[in-house]
């Protein structure tokens, strides 16, 4: 039993360590980006539409799930290893982002206000990990948990509004999102019908 968690926890280790990286990188490209327009290089546009993909609530949320879909033997790892890795990912994209803050040097920001601005970012991504990593494992025993994710997607082009199809990363955004749940409803429709599985707590 013991050898099955160092064997799960190893591969999660190494995916959290790259991935999270990788994603706090790109998030920071994501919020200072002041190149995009109509006339952009392809290797600019590819550059803008992956930092701004990845720094999409739907996109944190699917890499919690991936983890609880690949790494988790049961629930309760699925809720820890999603909450550790949205932790270690809201770090890094904090402390990258740190080097990138165009502040004026005379304008300071309280503590108070610091820390409450900490404990929004942590909490909000503690939950959101947590959530993803039980709706990935839970995908296992049941296919129609993907519902889950095809409302989140919804709701996300919802909140994008329509002003995102004025320009060419928005749309290449939002027609991302519309092929994920053309996919999820393609592939539930095409799913035989089962019964929700035993959970392994």
């Amino acid at each position: 039993m013991q050898e099955n968690k160092e064997v799960t926890r190893k591969p999660f280790i190494i995916f959290t360590c790259i991935v999270s990286v990788s994603v706090a990188i790109f998030s920071v490209v994501s919020d200072n980006l002041f190149f995009i327009n109509e006339d952009i290089s392809i290797f600019k546009f590819v550059i803008s539409y992956l930092a701004i993909m990845i720094n999409s609530l739907p996109i944190w949320f699917m890499i919690a799930m991936f983890i609880g879909y690949r790494f988790a033997n049961n629930l309760k790892e699925a809720v820890l290893f999603g909450m550790v890795y949205t932790l270690i990912a809201i770090s890094f994209y904090l402390v990258i982002g740190h080097f990138y803050e165009n502040t004026p040097d005379n304008i300071s920001i309280p503590v108070i206000q610091q820390l409450m601005n900490y404990v929004g970012w942590f909490g909000a991504s503690a939950l959101g990990g947590l959530f993803g990593g039980a709706v990935g494992f839970l995908v296992k025993k049941s296919y129609y948990t993907l519902l889950i994710l095809l409302v989140g997607l919804i709701l996300q082009l919802l909140v994008n509004g329509k002003d995102s199809w004025n320009d060419i990363i928005g749309i290449a955004q939002n027609c991302t999102f519309c092929l994920i749940i053309v996919g999820i409803i393609f592939y539930l429709f095409y799913k035989k019908p089962e019964k929700l599985k035993a959970i392994k707590l």
